[in-house]
């Protein structure tokens, strides 16, 4: 009787689980590998933006370094006056000339005192 029913030996189940294993882990391998390449593609998409933003701030502010120079040109050409150095100078003469030394030698008097007590 043992002939007649068909056994499946324990090998033949084994070998079907292990083939069904592979083709479950295939699909999950080709997830990974589109989730890689949208990260690749975010990656690209946001350098380019990077730049783009940079270069938009470059010819900003290269748009208005140019349009201020025509004007520093006109002024200087149009009223000569005294250069930036030379007023500056005067103004810290003025500054130099309004400081009261003679005031300083009491106030070391009293600091001198001070420290003779310690």
């Amino acid at each position: 009787m043992e002939s007649a029913d068909p056994i499946v030996p324990p090998q033949a189940t084994q070998s079907t689980v292990a083939t069904e294993s592979p083709a479950v882990s295939n699909p999950g391998g080709s997830e990974q590998n589109s989730s890689s390449k949208k990260m690749v593609i975010m990656l690209i998409v946001g350098m380019i933006v990077v730049l783009a933003i940079v270069g938009g701030i470059y010819y900003f502010l290269s748009r208005q370094q140019s349009a201020e120079q025509p004007k520093t040109a006109e002024s200087t050409t149009a009223a000569p006056t005294k250069t930036p150095l030379a007023q500056v100078k005067d103004a810290l003469d003025l500054e130099l000339e309004a400081i009261n030394v003679s005031a300083s030698d009491s106030d070391f008097q009293t600091i001198d005192t001070d420290l003779q007590k310690l």
